[in-house]
This record gives structure tokens, C-alpha cells and sequence, in this order.
């Protein structure tokens, strides 16, 4: 990366964790930045997959909990999250985020990606995936400043999964490139999405693992 882009990289950094005040969600791309700039990577841990299982558990960790914070700061009164109290948010999101893991996993096996693959692949997955689609009917209908807020939500998803695979980058040593790789990875998101929390949440719902959802969430922060 050349002086000036290494520059422009660290200063949109900078500016985003300003921003991560008002809406912590977008806390995995300012970490992005540093461990980009840093060379940060994740200790050996096992093989490959469970290298990524932890990163990518760390990295969706940042990710949910800043967006259930981003609801908090707000006292949503119908918050865009799985749960509105914290704990049970971050147990229902495994069903979601075990895709995510599961189809870098498999793809990264087979395929090299670069990081910007990763953000942007992540990305627009992220911006028809968010609240079941809404946020991209939304953007469509508020044109063109839907397109902040499709670039809000990219944002946010490309960062994370791109931290998450950035961590363990020489954990996955592919040489060969797959022709169809960006659209395949994008389908397969969308496929192991439904697939993970469907099963995960018939565990949950055969558990009795989810407690009722309480309003206003400050007044029921975590549980």
C-alpha cells in the first residue's frame, strides 16, 4: 500500500471510530484499520477452521454488541436486533454468525481472497440481509440518501467479516482462484444464513433458552 492510500486508510479510520460515539455498530472497521496497519494476527489455535471460529466469534462479538449498544444509546422503542436485552441478543446471533464462519470456512479452503474481496462481498450481503431486507427496500425508497444508509450497513458487515479473515489470513494458503468465487461466497452466505438460524433455533426454542423480550431496554439492559 503506497504513503498517500496508507494515509487516506488510517484518516477514514479515525473518522469512523469519531463516529462509533454515536453508533458503536461500526467498531469493527476502525479495528480493521489497525489490524490491517498493524499486521495484527490471531495466535495459533488447532487447525485453520477453529483459527476463523475464533476470530470470527470475536469479530461478530464486536459487531453485536455494538449494534445492541447503538439500539441502547437510542432507547429504541422497537430495537433492530434479535433481543432487545443483550445476553439472549448474543446467544440468538450464533445461529447467524455460525454461517458466516462456515462459509469462509469452506470457501477460503479452495479460494484466495483479498481483504477488499472480503469487505465488499460482506458488504452487500450485509446490506439485503439487514432486518429481512428492509434496509434495501428502505434505501430504494429514500433515494439517493439510501444509499448512506446502505453504505452505514456495508460498512458494518464487510468490516467484520473482513477483520475476522484478515486475522487468520496465513492460517488458509489456496493458491488457485476460483472464476465464480465472489458470487458463490455471496449465495452461500445467504443459504448457510437460513440453514444455521433455522437449526439453531429450534435448539433454542426446544431449550426454553430465550427469555421474554422487555421494553424500554434500558430499564432491561442485559437479560
Amino acid at each position: 500500500m503506497s504513503r498517500n492510500r496508507t494515509l487516506l486508510f488510517a484518516l477514514s479510520g479515525a473518522l469512523v471510530l469519531l463516529a462509533c460515539l454515536d453508533s458503536p455498530v461500526l467498531l469493527p472497521y476502525p479495528l480493521l484499520v489497525l489490524a490491517v496497519l498493524r499486521g495484527w494476527r490471531l495466535p495459533r489455535i488447532g487447525g485453520a477452521g477453529t483459527s476463523l471460529m475464533l476470530s470470527m466469534l470475536l469479530a461478530s462479538l464486536v459487531l453485536e454488541t455494538g449494534a445492541w449498544a447503538h439500539n441502547y444509546l437510542r432507547d429504541a422503542p422497537e430495537p433492530a436486533l434479535f433481543h432487545p436485552q443483550l445476553i439472549p441478543d448474543l446467544v440468538i446471533a450464533i445461529g447467524v454468525y455460525a454461517s458466516w464462519w462456515l462459509t469462509w470456512w469452506w470457501m477460503l479452503r479452495r479460494s484466495g481472497f483479498t481483504t477488499l474481496q472480503v469487505f465488499l462481498t460482506s458488504g452487500l450481503y450485509g446490506v439485503l440481509i439487514e432486518q429481512q431486507g428492509r434496509i434495501f427496500i428502505a434505501g430504494l425508497s429514500t433515494m439517493p440518501m439510501g444509499l448512506l444508509l446502505w453504505a452505514f450497513v456495508a460498512l458494518a458487515y464487510g468490516a467484520t467479516m473482513a477483520l475476522a479473515t484478515f486475522l487468520v489470513r496465513e492460517r488458509f494458503d489456496a493458491q488457485r482462484e476460483m472464476r465464480w468465487k465472489l458470487p458463490l461466497t455471496w449465495l452461500l452466505l445467504f443459504a448457510m444464513t437460513f440453514a444455521t438460524s433455522f437449526v439453531w433455533g429450534l435448539v433454542l426454542q426446544a431449550t426454553d433458552a430465550i427469555p421474554p423480550k422487555k421494553l424500554p431496554m434500558r430499564e432491561h439492559p442485559f437479560w
